[in-house]
């Protein structure tokens, strides 16, 4: 009998361990969750502070912040060339009225309604381009490589 009277202490005693090993694994689980959640609400209030003295850049004085203003800016510039792309490439524009993504074949925002104007292509090729000949390079040397056919004849004409 002493024999299970000691095996039934020991197992006693080592579950006592396990569930107190246990309880701490939690406990300190929990307290560690709770350091990441407030380093996250840190982090999240550092965002809050740089967003709202970029925000309000015109309203600070000199702190030596204008160089990184005008790279968020430029950072901001490059994310709206890079969104645009990205509507001409899926074949979409964007409503002026509501900021809805449509059909760039769409007349008419199917959210609010709004007419939605026809994109203008950034390049507008020239009409005609036409080459200057070579007894007249001396009266353009400073002229473009390349003339507008309206700018070219301007320049035949100085030239006789």
């Amino acid at each position: 009998m002493a024999f299970w009277d000691k095996f039934s202490e020991t197992v006693s005693s080592k579950s006592k361990e396990v569930a107190d090993k246990a309880k701490e694994i939690a406990e300190v689980t929990s307290l560690t969750s709770k350091i990441n959640t407030q380093e996250s609400l840190i982090e999240k209030y550092f965002k809050e502070i740089g967003r709202f003295v970029y925000e309000h850049k015109e309203e600070q004085c000199d702190n030596g912040l204008e160089e990184r203003f005008k790279l968020v800016d430029a950072a901001y510039e490059e994310i709206e060339k890079l969104r645009k792309d990205i509507r001409k490439i899926k074949g979409i524009k964007l409503c002026d009225s509501c900021g809805a993504e449509v059909a760039s074949d769409v007349a008419f925002c199917p959210k609010c309604g709004t007419a939605v104007p026809e994109e203008i292509p950034e390049e507008v090729q020239a009409e005609e381009v036409r080459e200057v000949p070579v007894e007249d390079a001396a009266v353009v040397e400073s002229a473009p490589e390349t003339v507008e056919a309206p700018a070219a004849e301007a320049v035949e004409e100085k030239a006789e």
